[in-house]
């Protein structure tokens, strides 16, 4: 009798971890998201500006100061929403793809850990509400409203716009990507409509935006340095119609870095590693095909100023 219990007692524990077992797996086999470039497909479809950067990597090799400046800190609904459900970026976020199109609508996927009921609690105390898996809350500005789905336990997507279920665009099962992004730990994909009407970027992003006015793409990245006084190298790869477009616009760089060296050399000035002279005068520029690369280092004297 004892020996009976016994393998009962064996039989019945191995059953609970064979049943813990497939519906784990099966939670896992009905996650829409399982990668970073999940993520990226979730996005509207449009003429976004997109951006991704990978906070694990950042955290794990040290470098979250990159960060320093390019978080989306100037949309205080953003920063809000961070500050008031405990979710610090530093430790508790993984991954963030964010999206920007002409319409003044901003919408970002963060995986990581959160807390939902605090993100709840977030809407009602901005007077705002929840239902099931969604809530919306009053923005800063008027006529704006922030709102947030669950997508999956570690995966969010948060919309602030004029549309008060905006965040609905982000629902799985999104859209298949016609190019897989670049494996840097930072890119942007800039919209076509800003490369058109650069009219709101700073002046040199202004006379670079006009240069790649013949692309049908443009992704800029943070990549490994090349050499030990560099924090990490700004990466262009741009593509165009056909080969003739895309010399035309490499050789097109190379005269303003070219003309940007003699300018500063009439002035009897040298390029600065810490601010723009250094960083602009160091592209390089290729072709191959139909596709234009460009490389700028990026001094750790630059980053230090910035800091």
């Amino acid at each position: 009798m004892r020996s009976f219990f016994k393998w009962t007692a064996i039989l019945i524990v191995i059953g609970a971890i064979g049943a813990a077992g497939w519906f784990g797996l099966d939670r896992y086999q009905h996650r829409f998201v399982r990668t970073d470039n999940d993520l990226v497909t979730l996005l509207p479809p449009g003429d976004l500006t997109t951006f991704y950067i990978n906070i694990a990597a950042l955290r794990k090799g040290r470098l979250l100061h990159l960060l320093t400046g390019i978080t989306p800190a100037s949309e205080k609904d953003y920063t809000d929403f961070v500050s008031d459900t405990g979710f610090d970026y530093t430790r508790d976020m993984d991954a963030l793809v964010g999206g920007v199109n002409n319409e003044n609508e901003t919408f970002f996927l963060i995986r990581g850990r959160f807390d939902w009921p605090k993100v709840q609690q977030f809407a009602a105390a901005h007077g705002g509400t929840c239902e099931d898996e969604a809530c919306r809350a009053p923005g800063t500005k008027p006529h704006r409203w922030v709102n947030f789905i669950r997508i999956q336990p570690d995966t969010i997507g948060l919309a602030i716009s004029e549309n008060a279920t905006a965040a609905d665009l982000l629902r799985p099962p999104g859209r298949r990507l016609q190019d897989m992004p670049p494996g840097d730990p930072i890119w942007v994909s800039v919209a076509s409509s800003l490369i058109k009407d650069p009219t709101g970027l700073p002046k040199p992003l202004q006379i670079f935006a006009i240069s790649m006015q013949a692309a049908k793409s443009v992704v800029l990245s943070a990549g490994q340095p090349e050499h030990g006084n560099e924090a990490f190298t700004v990466q262009l790869e741009a593509s165009f119609p056909n080969a003739p477009s895309a010399d035309t616009t490499c050789k097109q760089l190379q005269l303003q870095t070219q003309m940007l060296r003699l300018e500063l050399a009439h002035e009897n000035r040298q390029p600065n590693p810490a601010d723009l002279t250094g960083l602009l005068t160091a592209g390089t520029f290729q072709v191959g095909n139909t596709h234009l690369f460009g490389t700028w280092p990026v001094r750790k004297e630059f980053l230090n100023a910035l800091e």
